[in-house]
């Protein structure tokens, strides 16, 4: 057989299965699992094989090959001076317990050091007419996290991440300093270079400030959001202490101070469930100034 790449596809097929026994297909020796439905997979014709792999086991293995082809396809390297991390560590991160602050900003300043390696750009479709409209996009941090099955919510994840960018907003950190670097009981992997020694030293200085001051990540977030000036989104539910309360037609409540209430009601950029929201808010902020009168 001289088709090179259906000898790696039964390669692959082989190392994915996983068995011992060797036959001899041509002048290679492939290490080939002997199940019924593989049996004589070597005297298959590139048309019968193509018929097998439409089922839903050569599916399987399909999606498997294409897995293992994205992990090996290369990719930049990261800005980042302790390199791209590995699956592993961050599985690593996945078990630890309990999950404190310094774990949650870790990992998050492993995928924002990440993040640039993937692939995210749109994939985009031109018809005959010459029209380009978005067909897809790169699979990004979630299909990284698919391909190499790391146990951890995307959400969450998300949620690290962001804070983690955030923080490196606040501290002015050169993109090649990580955030790691920073934490307590943390230090570099590699020697910090001279032009970014005082930079390091000073960040981490206040960055250890801010974690003393505010231990908990809802804090740490809403300090790192009112310091950049980002607006807050209302939230719909679960704020403890005294809050002001508006019921929403859904049955949600809307629990905000009412600096962040006013300046969601005057908002008028927002994304359709939000503004959605806001109308239902505004309706009842009327009513209620209409039945006081």
């Amino acid at each position: 057989m001289k088709n090179k790449a259906l000898l790696h596809a039964l390669r692959e097929t082989a190392a994915i299965l996983g068995d011992g026994t060797r036959v001899t297909i041509g002048s290679l020796a492939l290490p080939v699992a002997v199940p019924a439905v593989l049996a004589g997979v070597a005297a298959f014709s590139a048309a019968a094989l193509g018929t097998w792999l439409a089922t839903t086991a050569g599916r399987t293995i399909l999606d498997e090959l294409r897995r293992r082809a994205r992990l090996r396809a290369p990719r930049p390297p990261s800005p980042s001076l302790r390199g791209t991390p590995t699956p592993k560590e961050l599985a690593d991160d996945a078990l630890c317990r309990p999950r404190t602050l310094a774990i949650r900003l870790r990992i998050g300043s492993r995928l924002a050091d990440l993040a640039p390696t993937l692939d995210t750009d749109n994939r985009y479709d031109i018809s005959p007419t010459g029209a380009k409209r978005i067909a897809g996009r790169g699979r990004g941090v979630k299909g990284w996290m698919e391909d190499n099955r790391i146990p951890l919510n995307y959400s969450t994840l998300m949620r690290y991440k962001r804070l983690a960018v955030r923080l490196r907003a606040l501290l002015a950190l050169d993109e090649r300093l990580p955030l790691e670097w920073l934490l307590p009981k943390t230090p570099p992997t590699f020697p910090v270079p001279p032009d970014l020694l005082s930079q390091y030293t000073a960040a981490r200085r206040r960055l250890t400030k801010l974690l003393r001051a505010h231990w908990n990540f809802s804090r740490l977030r809403e300090y790192a959001d009112n310091a950049l000036g980002i607006p807050r989104l209302p939230r719909l539910q679960g704020t403890r202490g005294a809050a002001v309360c508006i019921p929403d037609f859904e049955g949600t409540r809307l629990e905000n101070t009412k600096r962040e209430l006013i300046a969601f009601l005057r908002d008028s950029h927002l994304p359709p469930r939000q503004e959605k929201l806001r109308r239902s808010a505004l309706e009842c902020v009327v009513t209620r100034l209409l039945s006081a009168t």
